[in-house]
């Protein structure tokens, strides 16, 4: 965790609780989570998370960078529920989504290297699959984030960018996840957690103003 004296990535689990980011208007501490995963290269990929937000502007989810390509691989969300996804200089937007504005989301972002293929699933419903960096390689070392968007590795936050709300059950898998695990995951069903990235296993740093709370994703269980 940070203080005013040091940063430490922890191992914690995380099932049943959320990352809340609230406002920061003025960019004071520019609220952010640190991610590692334990790889110098991928060349497919999955990544899924759910998140709850009332923010009516651009709100990047997903950032990952190396120290040669900013936005190696990024998806954010802008007003209009369009999604942009990043792979090295390639980006597509998928327009007008159905996003939920009063309730969770729950997103999914496949891509293949070899073939350029991506695809996004929200609230189990896919696009159709789109040509995005092809032969595009991510390798070295990996700076990956929530909360913030990266215009340089590890930083280079704009306020502008950044994601206020509440983000839970975030995976990143070195493969293509099948079209039976996705929906499973999106109707909160059983599937096997990321390899890359398991929140019920995550190596974090949180920067910032950013809390750890029980998640309202599920249905409580009231006592």
């Amino acid at each position: 965790m940070c203080n005013l004296f040091f940063c430490l990535f922890v191992l914690f689990y995380l099932s049943g609780k959320q990352f809340t980011f609230p406002s920061d208007p003025k960019s004071v501490n520019q609220p952010h989570v640190a991610l590692r995963a334990n790889t110098r290269l991928i060349t497919v990929m999955t990544v899924c998370l759910r998140f709850f937000s009332q923010l009516n502007r651009m709100q990047g989810l997903f950032s990952l960078a190396t120290r040669d390509h900013s936005n190696a691989l990024m998806l954010n969300k802008d007003a209009e529920g369009s999604y942009k996804v990043h792979a090295g200089d390639d980006t597509y937007v998928f327009t007008k989504l159905p996003t939920n504005r009063m309730d969770w989301n729950s997103v999914c972002w496949t891509w293949d290297s070899r073939t350029g293929l991506t695809q996004l699933w929200l609230n189990g419903l896919r696009t159709s699959q789109k040509l995005v960096g092809q032969n595009y390689l991510v390798r070295g070392d990996l700076s990956i984030i929530v909360g913030q968007e990266q215009d340089a590795y590890g930083g280079g936050f704009d306020r502008n960018d950044s994601f206020e709300g509440d983000i839970t059950d975030l995976h990143m898998w070195d493969r293509v996840v099948s079209a039976c695990d996705l929906r499973s995951y999106m109707n909160q069903g059983s599937f096997s957690p990321g390899n890359l990235l398991n929140w019920n296993n995550l190596n974090f740093e949180v920067s910032g103003n950013v809390s750890i709370q029980d998640a309202d994703f599920e249905e409580p269980v009231c006592q």
